[in-house]
This record gives C-alpha cells, structure tokens and sequence, in this order.
C-alpha cells in the first residue's frame, strides 16, 4: 500500500514538473511570437515607408519633366536654330522617363543628372537672347524650375533618410534575424545632382536682378 502511495504522489510529481515545463515552453513560445511579429512589422513598416519616399522623389521628378517642353517651346523660339541643344534635352527627356518606369535608382540617378546638365545648357543658351530672359513666361517658368529642383532636393533627402533607418534595422538585432530569414535587402540610396546645384540653375534668378 505504502509503495502504490509513493507511486502515485512519483507519477503526480512528474506529472506537475511536466505541465510546468509545457507551460514555460508555451510561454517562451509565445514571447519569441510576439518579439518575431513585432520585428517583422517594423521592416514592412520601414519598407513601406522608403517606397513612399521613392515615389515622391519620382513625383517631383515627374513634374519637372512637365516643365521642359513649356521651357524649350518658349528658348526655341529665340533660337529655333540650335537643333543640337533641343536634341540633347529631348533625349534626357526619354531617358529619365524611362528609368523611372524601370524605378532603378541607379538609373534614375543618372538620368536625372543628365537632364539637368542638358537644362543647364538651355539656360547657358537662353542667356544669349536677352529679351528672351526678361520675358515674363521665360521667367515664370525659371521661378517653376527653381522650385521644383528645390523639393526633388528635399525629397531625396527625406528618402534616403528613410533608407538609412530601414538598412539599420535590416542590420540590426532582433530585426536582422527576420530580415535575412525573409529576405529584406539592403536599398540603395539616391545620389545628389550635382548639376541641378550649379549656379547655373540653383542661382538662376540672381542674373535677373
């Protein structure tokens, strides 16, 4: 009888060990679910906030874009004879509009520092026709021009902002753990546009005065 008793309370001992055990399992289970959930919605979190910042650096670029023809229509005019100058901007024209679509930032970086040394040098030539540069539409659209290289500046900056926080949590304990199991890369940051800042464009309205 006395050997059944010790048995019995042996198999209950056991039995309590191994419901605690389960329930320290569950538990961490349960603290590594949660640790994982949260780490993997701060990097969709994060991408989503760079594709975000990426579509508005291509929104701002989109826009000057819409400002060129309006721009060559109105130096063509004065100097209808310098096909090569119309040539080149149209071409970086087709080009940025293409890596876009494409949405490499490479690309998109060189294109876009192509068409501004292409605007610089319809500005150069714009200068030649001084009655062409104190017209009020020329002006108008230098003052469009200015501006919009100022928020595609602005807008870079915030998106590579943005991918400097994403690559640090893609670098990151816990987050990195998450990021190479489900394959969030590393993203590439957008240069600055030299060319865009020259005093050709960024002091444009400097030769007004």
């Amino acid at each position: 009888m006395r050997n059944y008793d010790y048995e019995n309370r042996g198999h209950q001992w056991m039995g309590a060990i191994a419901l605690s055990l389960m329930g320290v399992f569950l538990l961490v289970v349960f603290i590594v679910g949660i640790v994982f959930m949260g780490a993997y919605n701060e990097l969709v979190d994060a991408r989503e906030d760079v594709n975000l910042a990426r579509a508005n650096v291509q929104t701002m670029m989109q826009r000057r874009l819409e400002l060129i023809p309006d721009l060559v229509e109105v130096v063509e005019a004065a100097a209808g004879h310098e096909e090569k100058v119309f040539g080149d901007i149209a071409a970086a024209e087709a080009a940025l509009t293409k890596s876009l679509d494409s949405g490499d930032n490479t690309e998109i970086t060189e294109a876009n520092n192509k068409l501004s040394e292409e605007i610089n040098n319809l500005i150069v030539l714009a200068r030649d026709y001084p009655t062409l540069t104190a017209g009020q539409q020329y002006t108008s659209l230098m003052d469009q021009l200015e501006g919009s290289v100022n928020r595609i500046s602005v807008a870079r900056e915030t998106y590579n902002a943005e991918v400097s926080a994403y690559n640090r949590k893609v670098d990151k304990a816990p987050t990195c753990f998450i990021a190479n199991a489900f394959g969030f890369d590393h993203m590439e940051e957008f240069e600055a546009d030299e060319a865009a800042e020259q005093t050709n464009l960024v002091n444009m309205n400097k030769d007004k005065n």
